[in-house]
């Protein structure tokens, strides 16, 4: 139990920390995943991003991308801008007559706000074989808070916040020449920092009803990486789901004014990513990526006991893509991608008020500047084309008033980083 408790306390010290930059804006990968977690792999659309043998922070999605570093501490570092416009613009609310909607409340808000997401990485090669890492992300997070609380579709959603930190020590090994394998341990803090909407429409800003809750889970990575010239590298890399047992209150008018406990159990969803680098000639690399990620885990999560629920019944989401690599000059780097991703919402009574997921595509530049042979800095850009949805939607109880509405959102991504070698030389080109 003081293992557990002193656990608790150094994820929760690390997620105030964090937080202090931390994801304040809308998810902007598929469901409510925080796809950016590597400078150097945001420039390509991730492709290439578990074959390793480049950037550190390949590790994310494959322990055993770590087996490329030399001698030495390696660390690595990323900071994402990411800038969203989501606009939900609501054509109407059953039980309110059309036309009347917007002559008394908003019927067209922005969700979206700028975030700042970071990632750090760093290994330590043990012996020839042998290379310890450590990873700490945030994997899963949203945050929306309507331009104007006093909309139509306040009684779904006036805002709502969920944070993630996932630590993430991991071993890869070489089994032979060129193949290497990596296995890993998540530990997860899942915290539902607030989910609140309006006991009836135009009920004051400050009097809601906020669910909240958190949970540390544990889960697992695994991956092999299969280098078989120098000119070539293959990844397949896996992260299991994660369990959580939220622990949390209801408050507000529903529960007369107070506090009542509230548990729901929330499963995240496991990712499967193959990805590859080959080199053309000395100078060029051609990078790719398929992943597979089970959002059909997550189904209905009943909020117990006050009869609740949050109804997903989302699909399993795809991406796919695709980048090169020039070795511009001895120094520069310049690398460019682009993906298409399948949402898990494909439904308009899928798609969440606070969630308005749908298809995209992805197209990014990048690059990396090597100061020297201990240092380097990757840099990328990302724009996002959202598909323009629709959305149905009945509360979290299951039951009318419906919302209906129209989704349109797109997404900038500015993201730096840097990678720092002690005891040899970086490794990245």
């Amino acid at each position: 139990m003081y293992c557990v408790d002193t656990l608790s306390a150094m994820l929760r010290a690390s997620a105030a920390a964090t937080a202090v930059i931390g994801l304040t804006a809308p998810a902007i990968a598929g469901g409510f995943e925080v796809r950016e977690q590597s400078s150097y792999f945001q420039g390509t659309s991730f492709a290439g991003a578990a074959a390793g043998g480049h950037s550190l922070s390949s590790i994310f999605w494959n322990p055993a991308a770590s087996a490329y570093v030399g001698p030495g501490l390696v660390m690595d570092s990323s900071y994402s801008l990411i800038n969203v416009k989501s606009q939900i613009n609501a054509t109407q609310l059953t039980g309110v007559p059309p036309g009347v909607n917007c002559g008394t409340f908003d019927c067209s808000v922005d969700i979206g706000s700028p975030a700042l997401v970071p990632a750090s990485y760093m290994a330590y090669r043990l012996d020839s074989r042998t290379v310890f890492a450590l990873a700490m992300n945030s994997q899963f997070g949203t945050s929306i808070k309507p331009d104007n609380r006093e909309w139509i579709g306040q009684l779904h959603a006036r805002s709502a916040k969920l944070f993630s930190l996932n630590l993430n020590p991991s071993m890869s090994y070489e089994v032979a020449p060129g193949l290497s394998v990596g296995v890993g341990l998540q530990v997860q803090l899942l915290d539902l920092m607030h989910l609140r909407s309006a006991s009836g429409l135009g009920a004051p800003t400050d009097v809601s009803n906020t669910i909240s809750g958190d949970d540390i889970g544990v889960g697992l990575t695994a991956g092999i990486n299969w280098r078989p010239n120098p000119g070539t590298s293959v990844g397949l890399g896996y992260r299991s789901s994660i369990k959580h047992s939220l622990e949390g209150s209801l408050k507000g008018p529903a529960v007369g004014g107070g506090s009542v406990p509230i548990s729901a159990d929330v499963t995240t969803p496991d990712k499967v990513t193959f990805s590859f680098s080959q080199a053309m000639n000395p100078a060029f690399r051609v990078m790719g990526t398929v992943e597979w990620t089970r959002w059909s885990a997550l189904g209905v999560v009943p909020i117990d006991p006050v009869g609740l629920k949050l109804d997903f019944q989302w699909h399993d989401g795809w991406l796919f893509a695709l980048g090169g690599e020039w070795n511009f000059s001895p120094k520069l780097t310049l690398r460019a991608g682009a993906a298409y991703e399948i949402s898990p919402v494909q439904d308009p009574t899928e798609r969440l008020v606070q969630i308005p997921d749908a298809d995209r595509i992805w197209a990014s530049i990048g690059g990396t500047y090597q100061f020297n042979d201990t240092m380097a800095m990757n840099f990328g850009y990302s724009h996002v084309f959202v598909q323009d949805a629709s959305l149905e939607r009945n509360l979290t109880t299951g039951t009318p008033p419906t919302l209906f509405a129209k989704t349109s959102s797109s997404v900038d991504i500015f993201s730096v980083g840097f990678s720092m070698k002690w005891g040899g030389h970086t490794g990245l080109k």
